[in-house]
């Protein structure tokens, strides 16, 4: 264990270093708390540990509570990461950029002019979603649209590590968090609060026999890219068919990435990563001659559907799960935290049905 304090006996642990985590232990030591936080590498590591920042909104159609929890998400993180770089000195490569896909049939076009009155009526009035039959982004994306292009003015990017790496460095400044790294909890506590936001890990934890039945792991790998030229960070994300395509406000463009069910190295990148580079540069003129300085392989979890798994587990109410929110974690992880804070201190929280465990977790030994 490497514990950078001599602490007493913690209001809360928190087990699990990654984006959910670090926003735990924030919202709880701003509350007066004493936070343990036990990492079993490092913090920030992990799925949490990846280049592409997407911060993407589901489309606005078929509205849900899970559509509006991200919604408060996406509204709410600017804030969030305002204060956190005011408290360390970090940028962390926020930017409402915009995002543009283009519309590759007929039928897509005819579900897009509902997500276009679906952002209408649930989306502040200052942000929007429309359908452009000119080219959005001419030079920056290369992409032959026939039916059109869908572009919101919703989407952001943040840089993930600069994100991880704030939180973390703010974390092990403070006087009430216990920062225990190389720490590995290979059962959970019997009666004290805890927050378990271990991301994959939770899964083995919650049920050690069958770990499976609580969710599993999805394999994602993604490219950073430093093009000869400098390009505008202000440009949209693209995204086409599963790649996406993000100008950081470093320089450098991240592009991604698989979603691989089976897989037999989690951390290693191979020939699906090579394609996604290739689809990339095809999408994106200055990507072409682009130089590739890191390849990375990492794996999401997936609480049995692409849904956050936030709440008290059944019959071990002193258990709250933070997990498994997959491609939209690095949206939603300061509400998920804020709502497993107060649980963990016996408060109320809001929290859409779908998502508690006790409505997905039954019968587990």
């Amino acid at each position: 264990m490497a514990s950078i304090h001599n602490s007493p006996t913690p209001d809360i642990t928190i087990i699990g270093g990654g984006i959910v985590g670090l926003w735990s232990a924030r919202l709880a030591a701003k509350r007066g708390l004493f936070v343990r936080l036990v990492e079993k590498r490092t913090l920030g590591s992990g799925a949490s540990g990846g280049m592409l920042g997407a911060l993407m909104p589901h489309h606005p159609g078929g509205w849900s509570d899970k559509k509006g929890f991200q919604l408060n998400g996406l509204l709410s993180l600017p804030e969030s990461i305002s204060e956190l770089e005011s408290d360390t000195d970090i940028a962390c490569g926020y930017g409402r950029v915009g995002r543009i896909q283009p519309i590759n049939h007929a039928e897509k076009r005819r579900q897009s002019h509902a997500w276009v009155d679906g952002a209408a009526k649930y989306w502040p009035i200052y942000l929007n979603w429309k359908i452009e039959d000119n080219h959005p982004a001419p030079g920056w994306a290369d992409e032959i649209a026939e039916n059109g292009w869908n572009t919101d003015t919703m989407s952001a990017r943040v840089n993930p590590r600069a994100l991880v790496g704030a939180l973390a460095a703010w974390a092990k400044q403070q006087p009430n968090i216990d920062v225990c790294e190389g720490e590995e909890a290979l059962a959970l506590p019997a009666s004290a609060p805890t927050i378990l936001a271990a991301g994959l890990g939770c899964f083995s934890l919650i049920s050690p026999k069958e770990p499976q039945r609580v969710g599993k792991g999805v394999k994602g790998q993604g490219a950073l890219l430093k093009p000869t030229r400098p390009i505008d960070p202000a440009n949209p994300i693209i995204y086409d068919n599963g790649t996406y395509v993000i100008a950081h406000a470093n320089g450098t463009i991240a592009v991604g990435s698989t979603s691989e069910n089976e897989f037999d190295h989690p951390t290693s990148t191979d020939k699906k990563l090579d394609a996604v580079i290739e689809d990339a540069k095809r999408i994106c003129p200055p990507l072409r001659d682009a130089q590739i300085i890191e390849r990375w392989a990492g794996v999401r979890p997936k609480a049995g559907k692409p849904d956050p798994l936030l709440g008290p587990l059944p019959e071990r109410k002193n258990i709250i799960v933070a997990t498994g929110g997959f491609k939209i974690t690095f949206a939603i992880a300061h509400i998920m935290a804020d709502m497993a804070v107060n649980l963990a201190i016996g408060e109320s929280a809001d929290i859409p049905e779908p998502f508690l465990p006790a409505s997905r977790l039954l019968n587990l030994r």
